[in-house]
């Protein structure tokens, strides 16, 4: 009877173990394009399938595309949920506790994991949203296919980075690499001076 009982957790362990490997590996692939795809996307190779020029993929299966510009007009930074211009006391209340605060360059900022928010002290409203673009693999060359030519393309001597410029209305989306040419580290919205 021993055996039978010790046969039966052996198979019960076998059942749960490879239920959950199909669960880990359905979760691990998923099938686009007709293809199985494990989710490291080739940017190239992924513009030449989809079609779209006006986009691009990055590893982590975000994009840059644009609708960047079109939020942008609108002071809105990708998927972040504030607007510029939202009060300070909004923002806080929503997201809580920021990783990091402090100063930078007169003005107050909040940094959380998926974006950076920079508030101007006098009126305790929005004026920047910074994020992080690493993980979107991400250089000037690919910029310019999706966005076209910036408006200001210099090495910022303060910061000690190149910066990519993209005039909208009343605000600007800037990005900045180490060097021109170079892999894009972050992308910007904020108020035009």
């Amino acid at each position: 009877m021993k055996h039978i009982t010790f046969k039966l957790s052996l198979v019960t362990l076998f059942v749960i173990l490879t239920i959950f490997s199909i669960d880990f590996l359905n979760n691990q692939f998923s099938y686009s394009n007709g293809e199985y795809d494990n989710g490291d996307y080739d940017i190239e190779e992924t513009i030449e399938k989809s079609g779209d020029a006006g986009t691009v993929f990055a590893a982590d299966k975000q994009m840059i595309n644009r609708d960047w510009i079109e939020k942008g007009v609108e002071g809105q930074l990708d998927h972040i949920e504030f607007q510029l211009g939202t009060a300070k006391e909004t923002i806080l209340a929503s997201r809580g506790d920021a990783i990091d605060t402090g100063f930078y360059e007169g003005g107050e900022f909040f940094r959380y994991d998926d974006a950076t928010f920079f508030i101007n002290p006098e009126t305790d409203r929005l004026v920047a949203i910074a994020l992080s673009t690493e993980a979107y693999e991400l250089d000037a060359a690919k910029l310019k296919e999706v966005f076209g030519n910036p408006d200001v393309s210099e090495r910022n001597e303060m910061e000690g980075l190149w910066m990519y410029e993209y005039y909208l209305d009343k605000y600007s989306l800037m990005f900045e690499a180490e060097e021109e040419d170079g892999r894009i580290l972050f992308a910007w919205l904020r108020e035009r001076l």
